[in-house]
């Protein structure tokens, strides 16, 4: 498709454009958010693979949620059917998949760093070619990319960034940059030079401005509006159905009976549930934008300052905030309650976002508790205990919860193990988070940990009356709680043979939840 496009007279893109997003359209059914994001950028991905001569020339997109619309023009439109499913491409980018795609992407704010290693490395090889990276304005509240821009700023090189203005990532943008349209000010301070573009959909119009801005090299910004076409159903918050609805439904009264608990999010409350109480309660709901150290740390200080600060992050994001976990919250010992949303198997999101390296990171942090409940009912009793119990903290609470369907009948109250069966075997399995409920019958005795940091009480005892015990946990890593029951044993002494049923040290790629977790051996 790709000489098909660059033969074109540049009159001839809009109808190309028109045919193009068609074809899209019938291929893709699901993940409209990311669908709506592509089509927003259609007329500018197609004037950039006119332009440019990718991929020789460098072409870096920003989380790839734009994507779609460049894999169809470099020879996946027919795999666009098979995207995010099992043995499908990937709904991000991804080197392996495709020349065109310079650089992987799924995290935000990345773009512009991989813009900078490639002027350097080319810079070193004295080669000259065009380089482009695409961020999004939602991606641009991310500290990365002002580091990135104010490095880039200070060297000697020719590279053009593009700026996507839609006004939104999956929330609409926040900060001052977005609300005040200082974009020009704020990219000329740090040595680019700044054009603008009112229609970022006129793809002829584009193709001539790329083309001006490429042929007058240095530092270039191109910042052009675009608008999202309206492609997805009401957002639906279907009552009693997954982990994030029933913690919705335990924060309301949570929200009532503690006027001083502030919840904040980096970018990520529209998924997880809270919508709705966001819009009940906004001065106590903060979307920081996609920033998710500076999230932690402004956290640490509400606390410092006597407040009760609450973090909703999603486990692959606060991977990115572990460093401000162990510096402002750790080591000041502060009581900062984590919701960490999406722990474990993500399914279709696939590898850049399957939250399984938290839980090992998290088991290392000094005076931290963390807690993983196995259905909604525990997760409702866990939210409430985080509430009378944060006061008394001396450091931070992570409540881990994945992306999953549950339920909570009965009610429970918080228990940190939980005994599922116990009839007397010689081996227990030990398990953690929701992997406990599809692990309830079997010959061995069974004891669910809601709590895997510290240890509960009673655990040791439990520890030596068994001669073989079976740790199932939904991490990956050498520590975690296989790693926590093992150096326990240690200490101990006790005479046990240990095995580890977990998830490798290698990457899971997309699929279906259940279906990933039925391959990798942690579900029947």
């Amino acid at each position: 498709m790709i000489a098909t496009l660059r033969a074109l007279e540049p009159h001839q893109l809009p109808d190309f454009v028109s045919r193009l997003k068609a074809d899209v359209l019938k291929r893709v059914v699901e993940k409209i958010p990311h669908l709506e994001s592509s089509m927003a950028v259609a007329e500018l991905t197609t004037a950039l693979h006119y332009v440019l001569n990718t991929p020789d020339d460098v072409l870096v997109w920003d989380v790839g949620h734009q994507g779609y619309i460049h894999k169809a023009i470099t020879g996946r439109l027919e795999q666009l059917s098979t995207q995010r499913k099992k043995g499908g491409i990937s709904g991000f980018l991804k080197r392996e998949e495709s020349p065109f795609d310079f650089f992987g992407a799924g995290h935000a704010s990345t773009s512009l760093s991989a813009l900078t290693g490639a002027c350097l490395a080319d810079a070193a090889a004295g080669r000259e070619r065009n380089r482009v990276a695409v961020i999004g304005d939602g991606s641009l509240t991310g500290g990365q990319a002002f580091e990135a821009l104010n490095h880039l700023g200070s060297l000697n090189t020719n590279a053009l960034v593009v700026i996507n203005d839609n006004d939104g990532s999956i929330d609409p943008t926040v900060g001052a940059l977005h609300k005040r349209g200082s974009y020009k000010t704020f990219v000329e301070s740090l040595g680019w030079s700044y054009t603008f573009v009112s229609d970022g959909h006129d793809v002829v119009e584009l193709v001539r401005v790329l083309s001006t801005m490429l042929g007058a090299k240095g530092l270039q910004v191109l910042h052009l509006k675009t608008k999202r076409p309206d492609l997805s159903p009401p957002k639906s918050y279907t009552p009693g159905t997954t982990f994030q609805w029933w913690a919705s439904e335990a924060m309301r009264p949570l929200m009532e009976a503690n006027k001083d608990i502030q919840v904040l999010s980096p970018a990520m409350f529209a998924s997880s549930g809270f919508g709705p109480l966001r819009d009940e309660y906004p001065d106590r709901f903060f979307d920081t934008g996609i920033n998710e150290p500076h999230t932690v740390t402004t956290a640490a200080a509400i606390a410092a300052a006597g407040g009760k600060p609450w973090v909703h992050v999603y486990s692959t994001f606060l991977q990115r905030a572990i460093d401000a976990v162990l510096h402002d919250v750790a080591l000041q010992q502060l009581p900062v309650v984590f919701l960490v949303d999406r722990a474990g198997i993500v399914g279709a999101d696939g590898p850049t976002h399957h939250g399984v390296f938290d839980l090992g990171m998290l088991m290392d942090v000094p005076g931290a508790t963390v807690w993983n409940p196995r259905n909604g009912a525990e997760l409702q009793a866990m939210l409430a205990q985080a509430a009378r119990i944060q006061g008394e903290l001396n450091g931070p609470l992570f409540l881990r919860y994945p992306k999953a369907k549950t339920d909570v009948e009965p009610q429970e109250v918080f228990a940190s193990m939980r005994w599922m069966v116990e009839h007397g075997s010689n081996t227990l399995l030990v398990s953690t988070g929701a992997l406990s409920d599809f692990a309830t019958d079997g010959a061995w005795d069974h004891l669910h940990l809601g709590q895997v940091k510290p240890l509960p009480e009673g655990f040791s005892e439990a520890v030596r009356r068994y001669e073989n015990i079976i740790v199932l946990e939904e991490g990956s890593g050498e520590g975690g709680l296989f790693g926590a029951v093992a150096r326990l044993a240690a200490e101990e002494d006790a005479v046990v043979r240990l095995v580890q049923r977990k998830i490798g040290n290698g990457f899971v790629d997309h699929g279906e939840r259940d279906e990933l977790l039925r391959e990798i051996g942690l579900i029947p």
